[in-house]
């Protein structure tokens, strides 16, 4: 894959990664996140030579403090290599964020970033481990969403992920966090969390076919598919129709109408 990244300042290389990040494109977040990287550093390395002679440090128009994007990259990064299964890879990345102290010059919203990436390196680890089947820290894990409840929703995409591709039961987890999923339904509509709120239904609802609860696997798939067309989620729409799709079969007559209804209305 071939990207022109030159010239390219380092705000614009964050919102490149937002919207890689929206349309789930893994390979090129890496590209993305490495030049985002080497561009701070450059930065970074600049603002010490002027420190060191005792000149006015430059701040090069960045728009957030510089601890952002070097958590930022690597952050993103991590998140790439974790879905590409390079988990190794994704354990380095995660090293590079889980401590940002060392930066000099720190402000006050640099220091806020460096807690906040600190927690998100913990958040992550949980992630590898439970992607490499160590499902030993599930209880762990859970603990840990309880008390970080802005980490909830993308917590249980992997623990839903893991519990779909090793194949346990997590009916208890889901069970137990319903409702606080339901409450933030309106904070995840938003365009900023698109992909977590989409994605949970639609994992949901795999989750439950390959458990045999396909009718209640159809519901939850139409929600995805009515949620994926009010919030113009490309992504989330096509995964959700080539699922429905699958368990056609196994849909009732009221189901079959209603994604019917849905098509239709898209096509008016």
């Amino acid at each position: 894959m071939e990207l022109e990244l030159k010239g390219i300042n380092a705000d614009s290389l964050v919102q490149m990664l937002k919207a890689s990040f929206t349309l789930e494109n893994w390979e090129g977040i890496l590209l993305i996140a490495d030049r985002l990287y080497d561009e701070v550093v450059d930065m970074y390395h600049a603002n010490l030579r002027e420190r060191t002679a005792g000149q006015r440090v430059t701040s090069f128009n960045l728009q957030r403090s510089m601890v952002y994007y070097f958590g930022y990259s690597m952050c993103l990064k991590g998140i790439a290599l974790q879905k590409l299964g390079r988990y190794s890879e994704a354990r380095e990345s995660i090293d590079k964020y889980s401590e940002l102290g060392w930066i000099i010059g720190i402000d006050t919203s640099g220091l806020a970033e460096v807690e906040y990436y600190r927690e998100i390196a913990t958040a992550n680890r949980y992630v590898i481990d439970l992607n490499e089947g160590n499902i030993g820290i599930l209880p762990e894990y859970i603990a840990y969403l309880r008390n970080n409840e802005e980490e909830l929703l993308p917590g249980l995409i992997h623990i839903l992920e893991s519990a779909i591709h090793f194949n346990y039961n997590i009916d208890e987890i889901l069970t137990e966090f319903q409702e606080k999923v339901s409450a933030m339904e309106e904070y995840y509509e938003n365009q900023r969390n698109i992909r977590y709120y989409i994605d949970y239904f639609y994992l949901k609802a795999r989750y439950y076919s390959i458990n045999g609860k396909s009718y209640d696997a159809i519901n939850i798939l139409l929600q995805s598919l009515e949620s994926s067309v009010k919030l113009r989620d490309d992504t989330g729409f096509r995964k959700a129709v080539a699922l429905f799709e699958i368990l056609r079969a196994e849909s009732t007559h009221s189901q079959r109408e209603e994604y019917r209804l849905m098509m239709q209305q898209i096509l008016e």
